[in-house]
């Protein structure tokens, strides 16, 4: 029943456009989550990385102070109280937030929810590889200069090893090695690096068409090909690295943030962030995000994109939210 519903979905992954509702309550969740600039856009083609392992070699002296904080919400509360505070979980959002001696390595997923319609709980794809991501890095098995290398492990070992979920979401993976931050980025999810009060930079999104990602997916296995998906390879996320000071700060999201909130808002909440006010800030933003996805008369970031394509829908976009805030120390 699961294969023929799915061949009559057509392009199941794209996301439907939705006005503001009311918000019922505040449900403000801060995760352990598993536990002018130069910038150097990079392509490369991806290769195995179980045959490339290369151990960190950050020093001390070299390795910036990294101090990261976890925030968000769901866009509804389906499946219960949220498990985020012990797995990194956000409704369909996932998470991690992971250490190898004095590298430092974050990232996001978001799960296409077009799934939840045909039996299938996005979460368990987004989370699965988020976990996959955190466990290479925990056991050293990444190359800090490769982050798009590390999303296609975890999506290899997602594939090939039970259970093996049915599902799809978008990547962003940040490794910070010694001074510089490297980035993989695939679809709508995203991270911007501010200093001295500005942004100096901001990751590249990738879409097929409007609201239309680029995504990672896994179809049941009895079906055969692939038309009509949406289904990207790991090497087609976009790369970028730079080099990181004291005091700068980054933002990595998922489109819950980015839709609802503008840049400069962005700047305006985060313009003092201080080492012990990283979680305050990563909270306050969150609920910001959220009080603004709800409000349907506020002019979102996303109702003007879909303005400029045609589509009419004013207000926020009620989403998944998911923030990650650094902090270098």
């Amino acid at each position: 029943m699961l294969r023929k519903q799915i061949f009559t979905c057509g392009r199941l992954a794209f996301r439907a456009v939705v006005s503001a509702g009311v918000i019922d309550s505040q449900q403000l969740l801060t995760p352990d989550c598993h536990p002018q600039a130069s910038v150097a856009p990079r392509k490369y083609a991806t290769t195995s990385s179980s045959s490339a392992k290369e151990t960190p070699t950050a020093t001390p002296s070299s390795s910036p102070s990294v101090i990261s904080s976890c925030c968000g919400f769901p866009k509804d509360m389906v499946k219960g109280p949220s498990t985020v505070r012990d797995q990194g979980v956000v409704g369909e959002d996932a998470c991690f937030i992971a250490r190898y001696r004095q590298t430092h390595v974050v990232g996001v997923a978001d799960g296409v929810g077009g799934w939840r319609k045909y039996g299938i709980d996005p979460s368990e794809f987004s989370d699965g590889l988020m976990k996959r991501c955190s466990d290479l890095v925990a056991s050293g098995d990444f190359i800090p200069s490769r982050p798009d290398l590390l999303i296609a492990k975890a999506f290899e070992e997602l594939a090939s090893h039970p259970p093996r979920p049915i599902g799809s979401s978008t990547a962003c993976v940040l490794i910070i090695d010694q001074d510089t931050l490297y980035s993989a980025n695939l679809g709508d999810s995203g991270y911007l690096v501010m200093r001295k009060g500005r942004v100096i930079y901001r990751s590249n999104e990738q879409t097929h068409y409007f609201n239309a990602p680029f995504q990672l997916c896994l179809l049941p296995e009895d079906v055969e090909g692939s038309q009509g998906f949406i289904g990207d390879a790991p090497e087609t996320a976009d790369l970028a690295s730079l080099k990181v000071e004291s005091g700068d700060i980054i933002v990595l999201a998922t489109d819950g943030l980015w839709d609802n909130v503008s840049e400069q808002l962005i700047v305006e909440q985060l313009s003092d962030v201080k080492a012990d006010t990283v979680q305050s800030k990563c909270n306050a933003l969150a609920l910001t995000a959220r009080r603004l996805a709800f409000d349907d008369s506020y002019a979102s970031p996303f109702a003007k994109k879909a303005s400029q394509h045609g589509i009419h829908a004013p207000g926020g976009k009620p989403d998944d939210i998911t923030i990650l805030l650094i902090l270098i120390a």
